[in-house]
């Protein structure tokens, strides 16, 4: 499995706003809408992680993902692949917009029909298998 560069992503503190994202959940192989309260607490716990990073699907929107996804791999791991990123991504996916001028995460503007349409669910044994053929 190639590794590829990551970029930071910044969590406004003091904000007051919840933001609508979507959610990608793994184990139930479902997309679905959810409101992020304030604080990165909402995002570990959408996303059942101690430790999150961000990646670009979209030019204005990001999934966080877990950053120690691929440290804690198990047979039973489960994956998605976005159409828009070069590799398969361990654990769930949680995506919020990015405001460019602040570095802030704001409402999605994705909906869940694209968020579908551009989702793959793998487990790990497809995630080898494709890799091995050069799909990754």
């Amino acid at each position: 499995i190639l590794i590829y560069p990551l970029y930071i992503c910044i969590i406004n503190k003091n904000t007051t706003t919840v933001k609508k994202g979507i959610l990608i959940d793994v184990e139930k192989r479902e997309t679905k809408e959810v409101v992020i309260e304030d604080g990165i607490q909402s995002i570990y716990e959408q996303i059942k992680c101690d430790t999150f990073d961000c990646v670009q699907i979209h030019e204005e929107n990001d999934v966080y993902v877990d950053d120690n996804g691929l440290l804690n791999l198990t047979p039973q791991s489960k994956f998605f692949h976005y159409k828009t990123y070069p590799q398969p991504i361990s654990g769930n996916g949680l995506i919020l917009g990015i405001d460019h001028e602040t570095g802030d995460s704001i409402d999605t503007t994705l909906s869940v029909e694209e968020v579908k349409k551009n989702v793959r669910f793998m487990d790990i044994y497809e995630v080898q298998l494709l890799s091995k053929m050069g799909m990754f």
